[in-house]
Formats: C-alpha cells, structure tokens, sequence
C-alpha cells in the first residue's frame, strides 16, 4: 500500500468519525430542544411519573439519560468489516493485478523465446520491440492512472519502465548493438525518468523501484572495472539523490534502500582506501542524520550496523589496513557519536522532558503496552551502545598490522579511558534537554568502557589490583560527587576482581608464601573491597534503593570470600612446611581454629554493632565449624588434637550461648 492509499484510508476513517460526531451532536440537539419545549417533562418519551413535583437533580439525571440514549451508536462490527474489506481489496486489487502483470510477462518472453529459436526476429527486432512495448505499457499506464486506476496505472507504468530497462540491457550485453557507456547513460536515463514519474505521482514503491535500477546497472553491463572514482561517484549521486528523496517524502523504505545499495555496492571497487573510507564514512553519517531528523530508529541502526560490516569486509580488497584501518574506524565512530546524540529525540517528549525516558519504557514494557516506544528505545540505545566498542575492537586490529603494533597494549588503553571520559563527560555536561533521557546510558557506557579498559593490558594478579583500585577510585567519586552509577561501577570493578583472582588461583607460583605473599595479599584485598563498598554507603545520604538491597549481600560475600581466603592460606603455609602426619594434623586443627575464631568474631561484632545480619552469619559459621570438628576432626585427629579441637569448640559455643542468654535478659529488661 503506497502514501496515496494510506492517505485515502486515513480519509475514510476521519470522515466516518466526523459523520459520527455530527450524529451524536444532533442528538443532543434535539434532546435540548424537548427539554426547552417540554419543560420538567423530558419530550413524550419521558416516564409519565416524571412531573413538575419531581426534584431538580432527578430531572437532570433523566435528561442526561435521554440524551445519552438519543445518541447513535458506532455498530461493534464495523472494524472487522474494515478489515476483512481492506484485505478483499488488496487480493483483488493488488493480488490478482500482480498475479496478471507477471502473466503477461511471460507471456511475452515464452513468445520472444519462441520467435528466436524459430528465427522470426533478430537482436535488433527483438530490442526495438521489447521497447516499444515498454512504452506502450508507460503511456496506458499513465492514462488509466489519469482515469482513477491510480494503483493499476502504477504498476502497468512500472512494468513498462522496466521492459525499457532491460532491453537497452539486452541490446548492451547481449547483443553489442550499443557501445558499453552508451548503453550505461541510456539504462541511467531510463531510471531518471522512472524517478521522475515516481516523485511527481507522490509513490515510493515507484522511485525505490527505480533506485534499485540505478544500482543494477553497473553490475548489469559488467562495469566492475570501472575507476574507483567513477564507481564510488556514481553511487554517490544516486544516494545522495535517494537520501533526499526519502528526506522530504518522509520515505523510509526508500532511506533503508538506499542505504543498502550505497554500502554493499562500494564493495565491488578495488583500490584507492581514502577514496572508499571517506565514502562509507559519508554515507552513514548522511544515513544516520536523515533517520535523526525524521526520527527513523530502525533506519539509524540498520545504518550503523550496515556500515561497520562493509567496513570490515571490504577493507581487505579497498587496501584499508594498518593505522589507516584504525583511522578510519574512528571517522565512523565519530559519525556515530554525533547521530547517539538524538537518541532521546525517538522517546516519548514528556518522558524524555524529566530524564525518565528509559524508566517509562521499562515501565512500559512491564505492563505490555507501548511496544512502538520500546522498539524505539531500544533501536536508540543499541546506536549509542554498539559504535565505541566497535571502534575500540577495530583500532586493536589495525595497531596490530601497523608499526606500533609493540605500543597496541598501551594505546589500546589510553583508548579505552578517552572513550570512557568522552561518555562520561557528556553525560555529566549535556545541555538540559539535550539527551536527557539517555543520560544515565551514556554514564553507564563510560564507565563500562573505564572498567573494561585494564583488560587490554594485563591479566590474572595484575588485572585483580586494576580492578580492586579502580573499585576504590570509583566508590570514593560516588561518594564524593554523589553519583550513584560511579558507585555501581566501583562495585563491579570490585566484584571482577574478587571473581578473577580465584578464576586465577590455579596459576599461583609454587614458591608464592602464605599470608604476606603476593597472591596473599591480593586475595586479602579482594575479600576486604566489598566491606569497602558496603561501608562507604554509610556516608550516602540519600543511597539508591538497590543500594541497600544489595549491600547486605555484599558485606556476606565478603565474609564468606575472607573464610575462603584464610583456609586456602592456612593450608598453603603447612603445605609449604611439608608433607608429613604432623603438619597435616597441625593443618586440621588450624583450620579448626580459624573457623571458630572467625564465628565468635563475627557474633561478637553483630553484637557490638547491633547488627542481625552479622550475628545470623557468625551463628552460621559457629554450627559450619562444630560439623567440622564432630564429623571430620573426631574421625581423622590423634587422640590429643581432638581434645584441643574439642575444647576449643566447647570454649567458643558456652561463650557465645552465655552472649545470646545476655542479651535476651536484657531485652526482656527493657520491655
């Protein structure tokens, strides 16, 4: 269905509206008319009950219902009437006018395939006539167009064109009856003047059908071998003139066209890698700012995506390599960024107004309403989200083929952290109501390019002591500048760390010591970055709510991470010491102890601090060290470690039941 019908259709529905208000307004009428005339009585519908003795709010009340009952109601089937009419209509009208066109074509190739094997006509006959029926096809189209057969005249007028089309194809590569850049400008015309009729008859499918002869025709008459210059300007015009088509027709399907033809097309040239970088990066900055001013999200993504893949495929036959590759990759990045720029101009304006753009799409989504806003949300968010890391994963690749593949580490950092203080800093600096709406996304990019960075460089230990620093610097400006998304960042540098080092435990040195080795040391560090994060909420004064939901967990991991780091280091250091009975007897009750000490610790801290939290854990980790020793100790100890286990259990448990005695005197005290 092209503009006109959907205009037409559009029509049809205001009209029948209109009709409907006009009915509904003149029942009114007539209902103020009774009212006036009959005075209490409501015209010679109303009850006989009803007289001048009823009260007035009871006469207003019948009246309301009157004029209610007095207005025409729209009838419940007429919309899937609409429906199964529209549908009747487009396989009768368009169905079976397709089905007819496609007949008469081969028809007429079954006829021309005939006459030549019977030699009835030459190659100069046969393009002369193909032609000719081209034009007889334009010319009747264009008549029952003017006769009120818009989509029938259309179409005919299209298989017209198109008959003209391939003939002075046939006569080029066919038969040779035209020079190659003769029949080259003649196929051209032919597109020029299928546009033209397009354009002045408001039809999309007509100029998109024509565009797409545009691009066919270089590779039709085999012109591959074009000079780049010739190819890449030629598509050039005919996507130019596409864009701006599409622009002030509002045509989004003839935009996705010719971003699809423009950038597949440029592959097919070899050579000149300026000529084709500057083209591809043109090409969709010219895409992505036509989809931001019509608010077209899908085109801008289908360009962006579109774009990075012919970038990395053609690059090899283009001579687009090395630093070139990576220089490059940052024009396209650059296109990008400035078209993420309007990524809340395709949300909804009051939501976007307050900065809640992503909220009220969330929020949306969870109640199944307003998908076309999600689609727009998300289309937004994936041009905003995709472009840096592309670029960041294209200027590795081209540092590496290129002379300072020894600094691609280095760089690739340096790289990283100016994308992730590019985001950033729009986030925190942007205009107000410029991208309001996705500020929070571009905060949250930033910092996920900031947190990811270290990766480029280092690994295992070295990268454990990145993140657990970048954790701290992170936590400390959420505090300091009270952001909550730079507190969120530091705890997930903090919970990378913690995962990595023991991902990475395997690897430690056999020479590494226990305790105040380096990987000791680490591991105390990742264990104490979550109390770090859990203790700095206490300085927020307004925390997020999610804040306070995780820190809880937070601070538990913490505690179980530390009961882990202390065994492994305990078993290390007697490992170290050797392999005999004693030392894994000394081990055991170490281990032993250790629990022990770390559950009264924790009860007695839950109890300074008045913590539940705390208290439950220490109760945990008390009943965790008493299986220990009843189920492994007492089976596996010589006869005095297992009194020294036992006795210290016994020590720990009537101390800490004492504790537990104490305190509920207390709170029975108080009450």
């Amino acid at each position: 269905m092209d503009m006109a019908d959907r205009e037409r259709e559009r029509l049809i529905q205001r009209l029948e509206l209109l009709e409907w208000e006009l009915e509904r307004f003149r029942g009114e009428i007539e209902a103020l008319k009774r009212e006036v005339s009959g005075g209490v009585q409501i015209g010679a519908a109303a009850s006989p009950a009803v007289s001048e003795a009823v009260a007035p709010d009871e006469v207003a009340s019948i009246r309301r219902q009157e004029a209610e009952e007095s207005v025409p109601r729209a009838p419940p089937g007429r919309a899937s009437g609409r429906r199964a009419a529209d549908l009747e209509f487009w396989l009768g009208g368009r169905g079976l006018l397709l089905l007819g066109v496609a007949a008469l074509v081969f028809a007429v190739g079954f006829f021309v395939k005939e006459a030549i094997e019977r030699g009835w006509i030459g190659p100069t006959i046969r393009v002369l006539l193909g032609a000719g029926v081209g034009v007889v096809a334009v010319v009747a189209g264009e008549r029952l167009r003017s006769a009120g057969y818009r989509t029938y005249g259309l179409w005919l007028a299209a298989g017209g064109f198109g008959g003209i089309y391939l003939s002075i194809w046939a006569a080029t590569a066919l038969y040779s009856l035209v020079p190659t850049s003769v029949g080259f400008l003649l196929m051209v015309a032919v597109v020029v003047a299928a546009a033209g009729l397009g354009l002045l008859r408001d039809s999309e499918s007509f100029v998109a059908l024509a565009a797409f002869g545009g691009y066919l025709a270089p590779l039709l008459l085999g012109m591959e071998s074009a000079s780049v210059a010739f190819s890449l300007g030629y598509l050039g015009l005919i996507t130019g003139a596409g864009f701006v088509l599409a622009y002030r027709s509002g045509w989004a399907y003839l935009a996705a066209l010719v971003v699809t033809g423009g950038s597949i097309l440029s592959i097919a040239s070899q050579g000149q890698p300026h000529l084709h970088g500057i083209y591809l990066t043109a090409l969709v900055a010219a895409a992505l700012a036509v989809a931001r001013r019509r608010r077209w999200p899908v085109i801008s993504l289908f360009a962006v995506a579109l774009g990075w893949t012919v970038f990395w495929v053609g690059s090899h036959d283009w001579g687009v390599s090395g630093l070139l590759f990576s220089v490059y990759a940052a024009a396209l990045w650059g296109a990008d960024l400035v078209a993420s720029l309007g990524v809340t101009d395709w949300v909804d304006a009051g939501a976007a107004a307050d900065g809640g753009g992503s909220d009220a799409v969330a929020e949306e989504l969870v109640r199944g309403q307003d998908t076309e806003a999600l689609a727009r949300e998300f289309c937004g968010l994936a041009v905003l989200l995709l472009p840096p890391w592309l670029f960041l994963l294209s200027a590795m690749a081209g540092l590496e083929a290129s002379a300072y593949s020894d600094q691609r580490d280095a760089i690739g950092l340096g790289l990283a952290l100016i994308l992730g203080a590019v985001y950033l800093a729009h986030a925190s600096w942007a205009p107000a109501g410029r991208g309001a709406g996705s500020r929070i996304w571009r905060s949250a990019l930033g910092l996920a390019l900031i947190v990811a960075a270290p990766t480029i460089v280092w690994s295992e230990m070295p990268l454990v002591r990145a993140w657990l620093a970048e954790g701290v610097a992170l936590t400390g400006a959420g505090l300091a500048l009270k952001r909550v998304d730079a507190r969120a960042a530091g705890l997930a540098a903090f919970t990378l760390a913690v995962s990595t080092y023991w991902g990475a435990a395997v690897s430690r040195p056999p020479a590494d010591v226990a305790f105040v080795g380096a990987w000791g040391i680490t591991g105390l560090a990742t264990c104490l970055g979550p109390v770090i994060w859990g203790l700095a909420l206490a300085g927020v004064e307004r925390p997020a709510r999610w804040e306070l939901a995780i820190r809880p967990f937070a601070l538990l991991a913490a505690a179980v991470f530390f009961l882990g780091w202390g065994t492994v280091e305990i078993d290390r250091f007697f490992k170290l010491k050797g392999a005999g009975e004693r030392w894994r007897l000394a081990r055991d009750l170490s281990i032993s102890a250790f629990w022990m000490v770390y559950a009264a610790t924790l009860l007695v801290l839950g109890f300074g601090i008045k913590n539940a939290a705390a208290r439950w854990l220490g109760l945990g980790m008390a009943l965790v060290a008493a299986l220990k020793v009843f189920a492994y100790d007492l089976a596996n100890l010589s006869q005095l470690y297992r009194i020294v286990s036992f006795v210290l259990l016994a020590v720990v448990l009537l101390g800490l039941s004492f504790r537990y005695q104490k305190l509920r005197r207390q709170e029975n005290g108080e009450s």
